[in-house]
């Protein structure tokens, strides 16, 4: 977790000295649907391994690991397919 923040600082530091507003927003468009993607995994992997004591649900746990075990991966497919630009265009032509 400490090397994932390190990284992501770094990046985020990186991504800021960027000079034009343009590409600071597509880095951090990107960056952000990644984010929330490794928000979701490491949220429920602290949770089952940092869990109160008086909280014990073997049915939650079960829960958390389908969410960090099936669910994260399933995301990013979705996430960044959604960033290509025909298949967002596809997506809102669906919609409306």
């Amino acid at each position: 977790l400490l090397v994932a923040l390190a990284s992501y600082s770094a990046i985020g530091v990186a991504v800021l000295r960027m000079p034009s507003a343009a590409a600071r927003r597509k880095a951090f468009s990107t960056c952000a649907s990644h984010l929330v993607v490794v928000g979701i995994f490491y949220s429920a992997a602290l949770f089952i391994y940092c869990r109160p004591s008086r909280i014990k649900s073997t049915d939650l746990n079960k829960v958390l690991s389908v969410v960090y075990t099936v669910l994260t991966p399933m995301c990013d497919p979705v996430i960044y397919c959604l960033q290509n630009r025909e298949v967002h265009a596809a997506l809102r032509k669906t919609l409306h």
